[in-house]
């Protein structure tokens, strides 16, 4: 048995509020407060900033938790200790036991999801509990924890339909996060975040590039808090984009050990930072053709992707398979890879909240194909040797390429 199953057609429904989840886990023995954690927010980078903080701790001796979504393949993704999937059999017995208070309190899919992730931590006995939020922050259901350090990454829009028109509008949401007497981690210098973290009477405030700061040279970074410097750190996931989630997740770790007298060894650093794997984010796939894989699913994250392909493969001509969900600006994601590719080719994906064919009937100069897998093979017939053929759009199809691929879940050989 799968958690989704339970839910239908309803797998996608959000419910604001954090009453329906408190309940569950009242009933439930409170687990969400039997280990510390770290709660990380923002729009675009929290899946690699929760893999690279996961990683540092784990390098450190600690047994971890990590709870992140949505998963590429398997569901079981979303629940691990020490990196490892929870087993399937364990996932249907949690399933079981919890049916009942999942039915009771009407709880939505994340929040279900949520709920066993506390528990599964709890009965596990993990040292700490890695958390990335759904959506948002404030009303988000991990937000019921009371986090030793809290991270937030940037925010862009996303989501306007349900946390605000403005950037000002969805910080004041992700800011719901942190805690009045606990550090707050600003991956950004963006005012919208650092001037509602004051407004919210935050003491703690580490924004980049004054709380800490980080030099990149050559494919490697210098990293600078406090009195402390790292030199030539370099993190194993792609793109310039990830020393920032890196040099975020490293505060957050440091502050941590900070608060909890525990030392941070600079070689186990190292080693956590050049670790570190997230499946799915700028992931090379295959050689022969190029192809990429990146779940960007809004405008700045789509952004950045094309730029950092022009930067690691100036050379190449593309070729982008897009896919999204319907209640994204995905016209304008559209628009944004349209303009370097020579060929797109948009496909639907096996989500009820997928666009379509119908949905393309104002827009030109894209093919379309009724599948992934169908997809995928219009794309490598039009390459060639000079081709670079990207995926993105969202992590969903990002999730169904990989399958086709012969991916058994979100890991890789190299993952070990």
């Amino acid at each position: 048995m799968k958690l989704f199953s339970l839910f239908n057609r309803k797998v996608f429904d959000i419910k604001p509020g954090l009453e329906r989840i408190q309940n569950a886990l009242k009933e439930t023995g409170n687990p969400h407060k039997r280990y510390p954690s770290v709660l990380i927010s923002g729009t675009n980078g929290k899946g690699s900033t929760a893999a690279f903080l996961e990683s540092l701790f784990r390098k450190h001796g600690f047994k971890t938790g990590l709870f992140t979504s949505p998963h590429l393949i398997e569901e079981s993704e979303r629940w691990q200790i020490n990196r490892e999937n929870m087993p399937d059999l364990q996932l249907e017995e949690y399933i079981k036991q919890l049916k009942p208070v999942i039915q009771k309190y009407n709880l939505s899919y994340f929040e279900a999801s949520a709920l066993i992730a506390f528990r599964y931590f709890a009965d596990e006995k993990v040292d700490i509990a890695v958390l990335e939020v759904g959506l948002g922050g404030r009303w988000d259901a991990t937000n019921v924890v009371y986090p030793e350090v809290s991270i937030i990454t940037n925010v862009s829009l996303d989501h306007t339909h349900i946390l605000g028109k403005t950037t000002y509008e969805i910080a004041r949401e992700k800011i719901g996060i942190a805690r009045k007497d606990r550090p707050l981690v600003i991956g950004t210098q963006q005012t919208e975040l650092i001037s509602q973290a004051v407004i919210n009477g935050i003491k703690e405030i580490y924004h980049y590039p004054i709380g800490f700061h980080y030099r990149i040279k050559n494919g490697s970074m210098d990293y600078f808090f406090k009195e402390l410097e790292l030199k030539n750190l370099k993190p194993s996931l792609s793109g310039r984009r990830q020393f920032s989630n890196c040099a975020s997740a490293l505060t957050g770790f440091l502050l941590f050990c900070e608060r909890n007298g525990i030392e941070a060894k600079m070689q186990l650093i190292t080693e956590a930072v050049s670790s570190t794997y997230l499946p799915g984010r700028m992931e090379k796939i295959s050689e022969n053709p190029l192809i990429i894989v990146d779940g960007a699913h809004n405008e700045e994250a789509v952004i950045q992707t094309i730029k950092e392909l022009k930067q690691l493969y100036p050379d190449k001509k593309l070729i982008t398979v897009f896919s999204s969900m319907k209640d994204k600006n995905w016209k304008r994601n559209l628009s944004i890879v349209c303009h370097p590719s020579q060929k797109v080719i948009v496909t639907s994906i096996p989500v009820s909240r997928s666009i379509k064919r119908e949905d393309l009937t104002d827009i030109s100069n894209v093919f379309y194909a009724e599948n992934p897998n169908e997809a995928l093979k219009v794309a490598k017939s039009m390459s060639d040797s000079r081709s670079l053929i990207l995926i993105t759009g969202s992590l969903y199809l990002v999730g169904e390429v990989l399958k086709i691929a012969g991916r058994k879940n979100g890991r890789n050989t190299a993952d070990r």
